[in-house]
């Protein structure tokens, strides 16, 4: 009896094994992996001279709103924070608004792959001054969102500050983000008021 019991145990398993060797193998996904965003050597420069040999890790493309009324000069001599040159920049109109958005790859809103691994930065830092004081613009990064092909990781933003004559040191902390993407690694908006407003950039740069 114990021979028998024994022999149909034996059965059942080799049945289990042949019936195991007739499945076939799963198939191998076809699912792309996922596109990593190249790692970025801290400090990361975005703008420190107009005449600096570096390939800028973001271009400043994305013109916004009443792109029409901006007036950009990235080579201006008129009493830069450090250098020879600092960034002028002047919204032209009194009403509607406008706005550059520093992006990688330029000229994308998402729709494209792109954008720098920023893991370790503290902080988003700049200098800013405005020709008469007073001048209200709005700072931040990280636009792109989860409705995008391509969005950005994380996003921050210093909400509208109100500019000196002088030049001042302007920070986003980005401690606790995840900044394995950043797409759009700097944006300046302007609202149109009762003049024209001027205001100059210089050393911007994640660290």
């Amino acid at each position: 009896m114990r021979k028998m019991m024994l022999a149909l145990v034996v059965l059942g398993v080799s049945a289990a094994v042949a019936t195991a060797q007739d499945q076939p193998a799963a198939a191998e996904s076809t699912e792309p992996a996922e596109e990593a965003c190249p790692k970025a050597v801290l400090p990361l420069k975005l703008y420190g001279d107009c005449d600096d040999e570096f390939d800028p890790p973001y271009i400043p493309s994305g013109w916004m709103g009443n792109y029409e009324a901006i007036e950009r000069d990235e080579c201006c001599e008129d009493n830069p924070h450090s250098g020879k040159y600092c960034i002028k920049l002047t919204y032209n109109d009194v009403k509607g608004w406008a706005g550059i958005v520093w992006q990688d790859p330029p000229n994308d809103w998402g729709d494209e792959f792109g954008g720098w691994d920023i893991s370790g930065a503290r902080r988003l830092v700049f200098w800013a001054r405005g020709e008469k004081g007073e001048e209200l613009v709005e700072f931040k990064f990280g636009i792109l969102g989860r409705n995008k092909a391509y969005p950005d990781s994380a996003r921050g933003s210093l909400g509208r500050v109100k500019l000196t004559k002088e030049w001042k040191e302007y920070s986003i902390p980005v401690e606790g983000k995840d900044l394995r993407c950043i797409k759009t690694g700097f944006v300046w908006v302007v609202v149109g008021r009762k003049k024209p407003i001027t205001f100059y950039l210089d050393d911007i740069r994640w660290e």
